[in-house]
C-alpha cells in the first residue's frame, strides 16, 4: 500500500463508493461532471469503485484506458483523496488482462488499491486497515474482493450450462461465485489483523456481486429493516460462495457494500451484517437517472455509524443538454 490510512483526529472517516460507472472515452458527458460534483459535496475521505468501473465490451486496449482513467480518475487526483478499487464482470471483458489494468491503476499516485497474493484468484483481493491516530495500530478493515467474471469451470468437467437448472433460486445467475481461496485469505487476513491490534477490529467487505443472503434482506424487509430501491431482480453467482457464512462466523464484517444492480439503493441487516447496493454512477449503462450517484459510509473505531446513498439528483440537474 503506498500510504497508511488513518482515523482523523475526531475518530471518524467518511467513504464515498460508486459502482458502474461502465462508461467509455466518448462518454456521456453527464457522468464525470455528476461524479465531480458528488465528490466536492460529500468530502470524502476515501473513495472505492466497486466494479464494472468501465465498460470492457467497447473499450479494449491499454491506451484506451489510461484515456478512461484520465477523465475518471483525475477526479479523484485532483482532489487529493486516496482512492482504490475491485474488478467486475465487465472490467474483465476488456483484452488486456485485469493484471495489466490494475498495473495501469497504480500508476496513478492516489490510487492506493493492493493485489491478490500469489493462489488467490482474481487481482482485485487485498485489505486496507485504517489505523487509529492514538494507538497507531489497525482500527477498521476494509476488504476488498475482486468478483471475476461469468461462466467460469469452477471444476474440470463441470460446465456453467450443466448448473443452469430451470428449478433454482432466483438470485442463482450466471455470476462467478467467490472460490475458497478467497475466503480462507479473508479469514487468515482477519485473524492477522486481530493478532496486531491486539483485538478484533470491524470490517467493511466490498465486492461488485452481492452475496446470496442479500435476497433475505429483499424478501423479509420488515424484518431486515429494509430500506432504498430492490425493483431490479437480484442477481448473484451460479452457486453460494460461503462468504456470507465466513463472514458471520468470523465475526468482523459488520457491512457487505456491492455494486452490479444499476436500478436498486436497498439496504438492510440480516443476521447482525448489513447489505447495501449502491445503484449505478455513469449514465451509459441502464438504471433511472434519480438514484445514479453513489454511497457514503460514516465510519468510526467503532464500525459504521451511518450509510445513506446520495443521489446526484439531490445537489444538481441530472438532465441531458440538448446539443
Amino acid at each position: 500500500m503506498k500510504e497508511k490510512l488513518y482515523f482523523k483526529p475526531d475518530g471518524t472517516l467518511r467513504v464515498l463508493m460508486i459502482s458502474d460507472i461502465q462508461e467509455v472515452v466518448s462518454c456521456d458527458p453527464r457522468s464525470p461532471k455528476c461524479y465531480r460534483e458528488l465528490v466536492v459535496q460529500t468530502k470524502p475521505d476515501l473513495i472505492i469503485w466497486g466494479g464494472d468501473n468501465i465498460d470492457g465490451r467497447k473499450m479494449k486496449t491499454a491506451d484506451e484506458l489510461r484515456a478512461y482513467l484520465d477523465i475518471f480518475a483525475s477526479i479523484n487526483e485532483e482532489a487529493g483523496i486516496p482512492w482504490m478499487h475491485v474488478f467486475g464482470n465487465h472490467d474483465y471483458d476488456m483484452d488486456i488482462s485485469p493484471c495489466e489494468q490494475s498495473a495501469i491503476y497504480a500508476e496513478y499516485p492516489h490510487c492506493i488499491s493492493g493485489i491478490s497474493p500469489e493462489n488467490v484468484p482474481g487481482v482485485t483481493n487485498y485489505v486496507i486497515p485504517i489505523y487509529s491516530v492514538s494507538s497507531e495500530k489497525p482500527a477498521y478493515a476494509i476488504y476488498a474482493f475482486d468478483s471475476m467474471h461469468k461462466e467460469a469451470e469452477l471444476r474440470p468437467g463441470v460446465s456453467f450450462e450443466s448448473m443452469k437448472l430451470a428449478n433454482r433460486p432466483a438470485v442463482n445467475r450466471k455470476w462467478e461465485p467467490l472460490r475458497f481461496e478467497q475466503l480462507m485469505w479473508y479469514w487468515n487476513t482477519s485473524k492477522q489483523l486481530e493478532a496486531e491490534a491486539g483485538k478484533q477490529i470491524k470490517a467493511l467487505a466490498v465486492m461488485h456481486v452481492p452475496p446470496h443472503e442479500i435476497s433475505m434482506i429483499t424478501d423479509n424487509p420488515d424484518d431486515c429493516g429494509t430500506q432504498g430501491f430492490w425493483d431490479e431482480a437480484i442477481q448473484c453467482g451460479i452457486v453460494n460462495s460461503g462468504f456470507f457464512a465466513a463472514a458471520l462466523e468470523r465475526g468482523d464484517v459488520e457491512c457487505i457494500a456491492s455494486g452490479h444492480l444499476h436500478r436498486d439503493t436497498v439496504e438492510g441487516t440480516y443476521a447482525g451484517i448489513r447489505m447495501c447496493l449502491d445503484a449505478c454512477a455513469g449514465f451509459r449503462p441502464g438504471g433511472f437517472d434519480d438514484r445514479r450517484g453513489g454511497r457514503i459510509f460514516e465510519i468510526t473505531e467503532y464500525g459504521i455509524a451511518e450509510t445513506k446513498m446520495i443521489p446526484y439528483s439531490s445537489f444538481m440537474s441530472v438532465e441531458k443538454e440538448s446539443e
